[in-house]
């Protein structure tokens, strides 16, 4: 199951559907109300040349109104993943998510971007973050401590970039300049935060990592944004990222960013903590 299936199933248990109407009561109420006839019996009916009359059941308004507005929540939710980049539905072949990203491949990729450096909010520390974001941070300890750690506040529960210099271990990235760079955000409050849209070329590896849902995304260069709660999407806002390893960590969405292959990526998930 996709996740835009997933979330589609997810919504249908979520909406407030109103108890089942008790429709044999009501009808036969209705009925004597009317002061109705029983139907003419069969051989009745064949003697005069006419079919008796069949009553068309509508549901209750109230029934009509819930169903009507459960269609429209999930054609909605259905066009709102690929609303946000321009001509989506005419090029992407196929779609990838987890709670908190989006990955794309697309036929056609838009113009390549200038190279952006990463948007990683505010300087702070290990501690200062544990005071303004809505989880707890995770370090990964295979990687040390971080050379620099940021915060940007203006995401719903906030997000945590932590920046590790090239050294052994950790290849210096073209995409970054950095050995490696983590970003951590809560994908329950924001399950399409991050977005990822990869041409042909690019390897895209939907796995299972100690029981939590991952994708690696590796070879070719592919473009990296944050659909940003308050502003559209904006083709410029684009950035090309190099391999990435992104993984459900609980209600966290954690990126891994670097020019490392996939098991270098899964030890440094491995030692989060």
């Amino acid at each position: 199951m996709s996740e835009l299936e997933r979330q589609l199933t997810q919504l249908g248990r979520e909406l407030d559907w109103p108890e089942a109407p008790d429709l044999a009561t009501s009808t036969v109420t209705r009925l004597r109300a009317e002061g109705a006839a029983a139907p003419p019996p069969p051989d009745a009916a064949r003697g005069t040349g006419v079919r008796p009359a069949r009553r068309r059941f509508l549901p209750p308004a109230g029934l009509r109104r819930s169903l009507a507005l459960a269609v429209l929540a999930l054609l909605i939710l259905a066009g709102g993943v690929f609303a946000a980049v321009p001509s989506v539905r005419d090029s992407v072949l196929d779609f990838f998510g987890l709670r908190g990203a989006t990955v794309e491949r697309r036929e056609q990729l838009p113009e390549r971007p200038r190279q952006l450096p990463p948007a990683v909010g505010e300087r702070s520390t290990l501690a200062g973050a544990r005071e303004k974001l809505g989880f707890e941070p995770l370090v990964p300890g295979a990687a040390g401590r971080p050379d620099a750690v940021f915060v940007d506040s203006s995401v719903p529960g906030g997000r945590l970039s932590l920046e590790y210099r090239a050294r052994a271990g950790l290849p210096r990235a073209t995409s970054t300049g950095l050995g490696l760079l983590v970003d951590e955000f809560r994908g329950d409050l924001n399950p399409e935060y991050a977005g990822k849209m990869a041409g042909q070329a690019t390897r895209i590896e939907p796995f299972t990592l100690d029981g939590e849902r991952a994708i690696w995304v590796s070879g070719a260069p592919h473009f990296f944004f944050y659909r940003s709660p308050s502003n559209p999407f904006q083709e410029k806002n684009l950035r090309i990222a190099q391999n990435v390893l992104l993984l459900e960590h609980g209600r966290l969405l954690v990126r891994l960013e670097g020019a490392f292959g996939k098991a270098r990526a899964i030890e440094l998930a491995r030692s989060l903590g």
